[in-house]
């Protein structure tokens, strides 16, 4: 097998622009709001899949490995990436899935099984025990936490702050960005500690699991919740990971067809959603700049 190195996919990437949206909403509360478009990235290896995926990849290979194992949801954005990856890179990739494989395949596993991965299905129970230990596995197969959750992953969404403008008048007041399993906000709470950036964070819960995204967070940055940089908003999971009703179809189709940026609704459809919410309450403080992470996959649309 001809394995390729991880420094070839760079070809395949593209900037992440920052661009501004335009309402009367925002007027009216007077508030201005910037879209970073992590989701031009790539269109599989796009947000902060690329951010979170990028550093362990290197650290894989420089550790003589090509075989590697992570674990998901049916609907990962994780897994789906990283198989993708791993089908370019000729490595091979195992992903553990929460479900049955009696189930109908969600457009994301049906992916991961054509780019070659193995699927290996958890029930509820198994899937919780692999979270608090990795599988027995090879001595040569590298095991990836769920989510990518690392000090790698980590120092990969930090690097986001060095493609903001550094000029206080260009800067930001608050970034926004949906909320998963945590490591995302970890990245971005630890960029604005290192690089002294005065921003609040703002995560959208996007499934229902607090604890695991406090503790997660407390983990990677030993930073509690709602401190100071950082805040939680609740209220828009919409039923629950990969749910959604029809005020967020509305909205993603009113969102699209105005300011032509893709969206979906498993991640970026919610946070989106979230944000015109907390500015039509006036969450943000009138003068504010708001920077909105869209954090890609967008295969979420096939679901």
């Amino acid at each position: 097998m001809n394995v390729r190195q991880v420094s070839h996919l760079y070809s395949l990437l593209r900037p992440s622009n920052i661009q501004e949206i335009y309402s009367p909403l925002l007027s009216s509360h007077q508030v201005r709001l910037f879209v970073k478009r992590d989701d031009a990235i790539h269109s599989v290896i796009s947000g902060n899949k690329w951010r979170k995926i990028k550093h362990l990849l290197h650290h894989v290979e420089q550790s003589g490995f090509s075989k590697v194992a992570s674990m998901g949801g049916r609907y990962s954005n994780f897994l789906h990436a990283l198989s993708y990856v791993c089908k370019h890179l000729n490595w091979h990739c195992d992903c553990y899935v929460r479900g049955y494989p009696q189930q109908s395949f969600t457009p994301m596993l049906q992916d991961i099984k054509g780019w070659g991965a193995r699927l290996i299905f958890c029930d509820k129970q198994e899937f919780r025990n692999i979270r608090q230990q990795a599988p027995n596995l090879p001595k040569d197969v590298f095991w990836i936490p769920e989510g990518g959750f690392s000090e790698l992953a980590v120092k990969g969404v930090k690097e986001t702050f060095y493609e903001l403008p550094l000029d206080k008048n260009a800067g930001f007041d608050y970034l926004v960005s949906a909320a998963a399993t945590g490591t995302t906000l970890a990245g971005y709470l630890k960029g604005i500690e290192q690089l002294k950036r005065n921003v609040r964070i703002v995560g959208v819960r996007v499934l229902n699991n607090d604890d695991e995204i406090e503790e997660k967070v407390r983990q990677l940055t030993k930073k509690s919740i709602n401190s100071t940089e950082f805040d939680l908003v609740r209220g828009y999971e919409f039923g629950g990971f990969a749910k959604r009703d029809e005020r967020l179809e509305q909205f993603i189709t009113s969102f699209e067809s105005i300011h032509a940026i893709p969206i979906e609704p498993v991640y970026s459809g919610k946070s989106f959603f979230a944000t015109f919410d907390l500015i039509q309450q006036g969450y943000f403080k009138p003068g504010s700049r708001i920077l909105l992470v869209h954090c890609g996959g967008l295969q979420g649309k096939r679901t």
